[in-house]
C-alpha cells in the first residue's frame, strides 16, 4: 500500500470515529499529513513506532487496532505529540512544578 492509500485509510479512520473530531486533540487544528495517533497506554504485545521502518508501515499496524479500541488512542498534531512525550520524561513533582511556572508566566 502507497503512502497516499495509508494517508486515506488513517483519514478515514479518524472520520468514522466521532471522539476524534478530525482535528488535533490539544489545538484543533483540523487533520492533516503529520497527525499522530498517540497511545495513551500500552498493552502487553503491542509494538512501538520504532519497531517500523516508516510511518506508513506503523500506521498499517496500529489502524484496527485504532478502530477496535479507540479510547487508547488521542488524535495529536506533530507539534503536540512531541510535547506529550517530551512532558512524560519528568518525574510527577517537576512535571507540576514546570506546569505551575508555565501558568505564572504571560
Amino acid at each position: 500500500m502507497g503512502k497516499k492509500e495509508i494517508y486515506e485509510k488513517a483519514k478515514h479512520a479518524v472520520a468514522s470515529l466521532p471522539q476524534f473530531d478530525l482535528k488535533c486533540g490539544v489545538c484543533h487544528k483540523k487533520f492533516g499529513k503529520y497527525f499522530v495517533f498517540h497511545h495513551k497506554r500500552y498493552l502487553t504485545g503491542d509494538k512501538i513506532y520504532s519497531a517500523f521502518k516508516d510511518s506508513y508501515s506503523y500506521n498499517e499496524y496500529v489502524l484496527p487496532i485504532i478502530k477496535s479500541d479507540p479510547d487508547r488512542f488521542s488524535l495529536l498534531c506533530r507539534k503536540h505529540h512531541r510535547v506529550v512525550e517530551m512532558m512524560k520524561m519528568f518525574k510527577p513533582e517537576t512535571f507540576n512544578r514546570l506546569v505551575k511556572i508555565v501558568k505564572e508566566s504571560t
